[in-house]
């Protein structure tokens, strides 16, 4: 039996974005309860005086179509290397093919900065991604990780979100992003929802909170969706960690739902051998393999929006690891993808790139460059 260690911190995440602070901070500390099965419960308990808040009415919205994972096997390539246009033209370039998509992370300082965001509105020089993807609209994407409040909120932020209290701010997003050219990103709502180190998305540790947490996920998706939009909403958890609420138990259904996804890094495992990390990672409660079973279950496409091998350390890193390039690349490879995304800064705990890592570089460009077997299907 291999040995891992409790998850303690959380490798990954993106950089600072100019719109305000982000805090990516873990403790693998369990959370209490399950999940009540079925939709949220109609009193909503808030919290503030044990009355339930008054909830507003919904929006007309028919759930969209449905696509089959097959076809939506796209496998696009994306990177996240900070939020700088040139640095994702430049990992494209070592690629040998363009970027089909660019992952990047919104503010939550407060209300407008949430609903405008900075890569869009006003964005600093370099930075403009809404004007990256207006040059090329049928050959790129952004994938927009979104919290589903700003900081400071109440405490009670998801019975208040699952009452409709913040419906407006999220028409008003899905306008802004429409007007700027970026209505049919893919939008990771809410992403690593299972950790709590997101205090502005964590799922929450009590079924009620969890159950109020689903229902605002579906509010906002109704939101978001005014005319002239195609967003794609991708559920996006963090793999693992321990003790944590399981995948179909922070599932807010199908209709609301457009891509699975988890984000993985090669940490927090203890055996050395590559094979026994894949291995130890597999027996984590929300594991890869146990995402490709979900996802499939669903008819879902998968996501890996933020993927990375990470250096030895204090984080159990396992180095400069081909193994693991090739043990994500196999799952890319043999299963419906809609896109994938390498994590190419040291932030966050990762601490190395591919240029520190020689093995896993080449490994990569094989497995996802021209000509890889991992590589995006519609080019």
């Amino acid at each position: 039996m291999v040995d891992t260690t409790r998850q303690e911190s959380r490798t990954g995440g993106g950089a600072v974005p100019p719109g305000g602070p982000r805090r990516r901070w873990v403790l693998g500390a369990g959370l209490a309860g399950a999940a009540v099965a079925g939709g949220v419960a109609t009193w909503l308990v808030t919290g503030r005086d044990d009355e339930p808040p008054a909830a507003a009415p919904q929006r007309d919205w028919t759930p969209r179509t449905h696509v089959s994972a097959a076809d939506l096997d796209t496998k696009w390539a994306g990177v996240y290397r900070t939020h700088d246009v040139a640095e994702n033209t430049e990992f494209g370039e070592w690629l040998g093919r363009p970027l089909d998509v660019a992952v990047v992370f919104g503010a939550q300082n407060d209300w407008y900065a949430l609903t405008h965001p900075w890569f869009a509105y006003e964005a600093p020089e370099g930075q403009d991604w809404a004007a990256w993807v207006r040059e090329r609209p049928d050959e790129r994407k952004l994938v927009v990780s979104t919290a589903m409040v700003p900081e400071g909120v109440p405490e009670d932020w998801r019975a208040r979100g699952a009452a409709g209290e913040y419906d407006d701010h999220w028409v008003e997003y899905g306008r802004n992003l429409r007007d700027w050219g970026i209505g049919s990103s893919i939008i990771r709502l809410g992403w690593e929802m299972n950790g709590d180190w997101y205090e502005t998305h964590y799922i929450g540790e009590t079924a009620e909170q969890r159950e109020q947490w689903k229902e605002y996920f579906r509010r906002i998706v109704r939101a978001v969706e005014v005319e002239g939009t195609s967003f794609e909403i991708d559920f996006t958890i963090a793999e693992g960690p321990q003790d944590s609420v399981a995948i179909d138990e922070m599932y807010p259904g199908d209709d609301y739902v457009d891509i699975i996804g988890m984000d993985v890094y090669d940490s927090w495992i203890a055996p050395i051998d590559p094979g026994a990390r894949w291995q130890a990672k597999g027996e984590k409660i929300n594991s890869v393999p146990k995402l490709v079973e979900f996802a499939a279950e669903h008819d879902k496409p998968l996501s890996f929006a933020e993927w990375a091998m990470v250096a030895e350390g204090r984080t159990q890193g396992g180095g400069d690891s081909p193994e693991f390039i090739h043990q994500m690349a196999d799952v890319i490879a043999a299963n419906p993808v809609r896109y994938q995304a390498y994590f190419d800064v040291p932030a966050g705990g990762v601490g190395m790139t591919l240029a520190d890592a020689p093995l896993g570089a080449a490994a990569f460009l094989q497995r996802f460059g021209p000509g890889g077997d991992a590589a995006p299907t519609d080019r």
